[in-house]
């Protein structure tokens, strides 16, 4: 019922049923409470038609599920209902650097210190290994050259690529999860 009436009305439409209870309604309080109840009713029949034509169409036009919902939200709506696992999203960390023995992690930005050289030794095309915390993490080597990429426009080479043991398609994966 309380989705049925507005914020004012399921207020009102409380009052009235705690007043009947104690057995202190007016009629005229009576007669307001069955004009609620009625509306209430009369929204309920008229969503019940809406649904009815709307199933009536999809079945008329032979619509097909994907025709209506993204595949994002039949996912969402079979995990709920249970019809497949609710499976975690999988994770990845932050691309983390060491440089003169000190740790930093690229989350939002990077900071200057490291910056400057990491930048300086993508652009002239030289191995960045030396400054990868995780050098034997693949997809956080290939989420970090793609976010070096993006973020210097250069390319880099696939000498160093073979020499973190990531390939060039793991690379363009991770740029294309950087833009969504």
């Amino acid at each position: 019922m309380a989705k049925l009436l507005t914020d004012s009305e399921f207020q009102r439409f409380s009052e009235l049923q705690q007043k009947q209870a104690s057995f202190t309604i007016t009629s005229a309080e009576a007669d307001e409470l069955r004009d609620i109840v009625a509306r209430a009713q009369q929204k309920r029949d008229d969503r019940a038609a809406a649904m009815q034509a709307i199933e009536t169409y999809i079945q008329q036009f032979d619509i097909s599920p994907d025709e209506l919902f993204s595949p994002e939200q039949i996912g969402e709506a079979a995990r709920t209902y249970g019809l497949i696992p609710a499976a975690k999203k999988e994770r990845v960390l932050p691309p983390s650097f060491t440089y003169n023995g000190k740790p930093y992690q690229w989350t939002r930005t990077l900071p200057d210190d490291i910056r400057v050289p990491l930048f300086d030794a993508f652009k002239a095309g030289q191995s960045v290994k030396e400054f990868i915390a995780t050098p034997k993490d693949a997809s956080r080597c290939a989420a970090t050259i793609a976010r070096l990429e993006r973020e210097t426009g250069a390319v880099y080479a696939d000498a160093w690529l073979e020499e973190l043991s990531v390939t060039r398609t793991q690379v363009d994966e991770a740029l294309t999860r950087l833009a969504a």
